[in-house]
């Protein structure tokens, strides 16, 4: 497994789906999860439930889904959420996991105007708490495994991910190879 993390419009999910396609694995986005397990749309969880319960939930998934990939012995690419890596202890239990991960990085103001034009994002309110935000963020996602730029085109992301050889095939089985980033 390997989970992409990084802020909101980074390209999780896209560049997720598409890394899966190319290497065969599972795409699974923890997002989709946690809508599932609760029954609702992450906003509605947000107002109908809270902020705290909404990172249960979202630890609950994340602990099912490494359990999953580990017990079935199945290759997958996780998508974590905006959140997700920034929360305590997350980095760490990945880390401890074994389950590497691979920070989407782009330009502030291009997750900025990404974001500008999406819905259903519950912590998005104003450009300045989407600031304050992902300041707040930056040094948990400062902690990933790997950072790649995801600002340009997300085939070219996952062009980048294989060229670094951060995921590598030996033996027709794709294997993920663990360094630290260059910050």
């Amino acid at each position: 497994m390997i989970c992409l993390a990084g802020f909101m419009g980074s390209g999780k999910t896209t560049v997720g789906t598409l890394l899966a396609r190319q290497l065969a694995w599972r795409f699974v986005d923890l997002d989709a999860r946690i809508e599932e397990a609760a029954g609702l749309a992450i906003p509605q969880i947000f107002e109908k439930l809270g902020e705290l319960r909404f990172r249960e939930i979202e630890a609950e998934q994340l602990r099912a889904a490494l359990g999953r990939s580990a017990e079935m012995k199945e290759a997958a690419v996780l998508a974590l959420g905006g959140g997700t890596y920034a929360q305590t202890g997350c980095p760490e239990f990945l880390r401890a996991s074994g389950v590497p991960v691979v920070w989407l990085d782009s330009p502030l103001e291009t997750l900025l105007a990404r974001c500008m034009t999406m819905t259903g994002r519950p912590l998005f309110r104003d450009e300045s708490s989407f600031r304050a935000l992902h300041a707040q963020r930056l040094p948990s996602y400062q902690m990933a495994d790997f950072r790649v730029d995801s600002s340009g085109d997300p085939s070219q992301v996952v062009a980048e991910i294989l060229r670094r050889g951060i995921v590598t095939t030996v033996g027709g089985e794709a294997h993920l190879v663990v360094e630290k980033p260059n910050f």
